[in-house]
C-alpha cells in the first residue's frame, strides 16, 4: 500500500496488516522516514495554533498526532512480529520486496543471531544469563568485602550490657554481659559509641 502519509493512510495500512496474518503489506522503502516527517510536522503544527492559542485547532491536531501515534506503533509491533515467524518458520520469501530496508536490517540481525547461538549451543559454549552473571558479581564484592573485614584491625572489647542480634561480618551475634570479645575495631568503635562496652587498653588482638 502506497500512498502519502497521514492518519488515514496509517488506519488504513494497520487494517491491511491486521487482515494478513502472515505477510507484509507493501510500503514505501521510505515509510519509517515520512511516518516520522508526519508526525513532527503534527507536533510543530501544534506548537503554531498554540501560540495562536486556537484551542479548537490544537485540540483537533492533538488527537490526530495520538491516534496517529498509536497507529504507527501497531504496524510496527505487527510488521515485526511477522518478521520474526517468517524466520522462525524460514519463510523468507514471503517478505521478498516487502520490508523496508530498516526491516532487512533487522532480520539479517536475527539470522546472525540465531546462527550464532546454534553454534554456541552446539559447541557446548557456556551461556551465562545476565541476572545469573550479577548474582555472581554480588557475590565476589560480599567475599571480598569479607576479607576486608577480617584484614582490619582488632581490639579486645568488654561488653557492659547484653547485645542480642547484632551484625558482626554479616552474621547475627549475641554478646553478655560481661562478656570479653575480639572484634574488628569499626564494630567494637560502634559498641563502644553505645555505651555498651568498652576497650581493654593495651590488649589489641
Amino acid at each position: 500500500m502506497k500512498g502519502e502519509v497521514n492518519d488515514s493512510y496509517l488506519n488504513a495500512l494497520l487494517r491491511l496488516e491486521v487482515k494478513n496474518d502472515y505477510s507484509l503489506e507493501p510500503v514505501s522503502i521510505q515509510f519509517y522516514k515520512e511516518a516520522r516527517n508526519y508526525l513532527e510536522s503534527l507536533k510543530e503544527k501544534i506548537e503554531t495554533e498554540t501560540v495562536k492559542k486556537n484551542s479548537r485547532q490544537v485540540g483537533k491536531l492533538t488527537n490526530e498526532l495520538e491516534g496517529s501515534e498509536k497507529f504507527l506503533r501497531k504496524i510496527i509491533e505487527l510488521r515485526v512480529s511477522k518478521i520474526l515467524k517468517a524466520k522462525a518458520n524460514n519463510e523468507k520469501e514471503e517478505l521478498e520486496g516487502k520490508m523496508t530496508p530498516e526491516e532487512q536490517i533487522f532480520f539479517e540481525n536475527i539470522a546472525k543471531s540465531v546462527s550464532e547461538f546454534s553454534t554456541q549451543l552446539e559447541q557446548g559454549e557456556i551461556i551465562i544469563p545476565s541476572k545469573e552473571k550479577e548474582a555472581e558479581e554480588e557475590e565476589e564484592m560480599e567475599v571480598g568485602g569479607e576479607q576486608e573485614e577480617s584484614e582490619e584491625k582488632k581490639v579486645v572489647v568488654y561488653i557492659l550490657e547484653e547485645i542480642k542480634g547484632i551484625s558482626i561480618m554479616g552474621k547475627p551475634v549475641n554478646l553478655r554481659k560481661e562478656d570479653i570479645v575480639t572484634l574488628p575495631s569499626k564494630y567494637a568503635g560502634v559498641i563502644v559509641k553505645q555505651g555498651l562496652g568498652k576497650i581493654l587498653e593495651g590488649r589489641e588482638a
